[in-house]
């Protein structure tokens, strides 16, 4: 948030709220006053340190998320790990929503004026996204930042150009490091379900659990019946807690085994195996089973002065 109003997208990279985003986003308005939103806390702002490393050239910056130290950082990879088609997710603020996010896939690396960048195939990217974290599906691992969305009409359309993740560890290398992708949800399912009538209808089984649901295309789950055209929300895991956050116009109950709920729009809370979601138009069950999460850089020790 720059002076109140949204700009572009940052995530976490330590605990203690070391944090990136696109050089781009900062470099116009140096004497701006900024602050973070985080998305599973609307309303709630932390004010910014922009005074930390960047490179313009390169499009990368480091902030810090001041007044909190408790943060579910996210891990870096390095984008030769993907192979050409893999799955990638990317998810951030978008200027016309709250939140938004989209998948692709991940086409390969390109260069421009002797500086790489790394390219994948995305028609969800919009404005705002700047600085949003693009993962690989089903890893939880950044390979890269949002910088830019090639939009020409017959060649790259669709193509989004990342700084690579390397690029960060560069910029804090005693305090950053890549790691190795590991399947993190491999041993854990999130099922979405209606229950209509008396039977169970499956709407969704996958290993991730960053999931926005709705009546419009954009997201990932496209809910078409009109008898759910009140539902609209998003699901994602934070550290090992499975939170929804309501986006409807009209009000969502949650129905758990040890608490009931009224969400109001952009209210946020916790989300239990077998808890039930509900608005007007029907009631929705969530079942799901998930790993823990680990901190990427929790092992990394500044070395000690000789």
């Amino acid at each position: 948030m720059r002076d109140g109003e949204p700009v572009g997208t940052a995530f976490v990279l330590t605990a203690d709220g070391l944090a990136a985003t696109a050089a781009h986003v900062l470099a116009p308005h140096p004497a701006a006053r900024w602050t973070f939103q985080p998305i599973a806390a609307p309303g709630v702002s932390f004010p910014v340190d922009c005074s930390l490393p960047s490179d313009s050239a390169t499009d990368v910056a480091l902030i810090h998320v001041r007044e909190a130290d408790d943060w579910k950082p996210m891990t870096l990879a390095s984008h030769t790990s993907a192979t050409p088609g893999a799955p990638v997710h990317l998810r951030g603020f978008a200027t016309s929503r709250d939140y938004d996010s989209g998948v692709g896939q991940y086409v390969g690396a390109t260069a421009q004026d002797g500086t790489s960048w790394v390219k994948v195939s995305c028609r969800h990217a919009q404005p705002g996204m700047s600085g949003a974290p693009v993962l690989l599906t089903g890893t939880g691992s950044v390979i890269g930042i949002v910088s830019a969305r090639l939009n020409s009409g017959r060649w790259n359309r669709d193509t989004v150009l990342l700084a690579p993740a390397e690029r960060l560890v560069a910029l804090a290398p005693e305090r950053l490091r890549l790691a190795a992708p590991v399947n993190r949800f491999t041993d854990g399912t999130l099922r979405l379900s209606w229950l209509r009538e008396g039977a169970t209808e499956l709407i969704l089984e996958t290993d991730d659990f960053t999931v926005s649901l709705g009546r419009n295309a954009h997201n990932r789950v496209c809910l078409p019946d009109h008898r759910d055209s009140r539902f609209h929300g998003h699901l994602s895991l934070i550290g090992t807690t499975l939170t929804y956050r309501h986006l409807g116009s009209h009000p969502a109950f949650l129905a758990g085994a040890t608490r009931q709920l009224r969400l109001a729009k952009g209210d946020s809370c916790p989300v239990g195996d077998k808890d039930r979601l509900s608005v007007a138009s029907g009631t929705m069950l969530v079942e799901f089973s998930a790993p823990d999460l680990f901190d990427p850089n929790a092992s990394v020790t500044p070395e000690a002065p000789e």
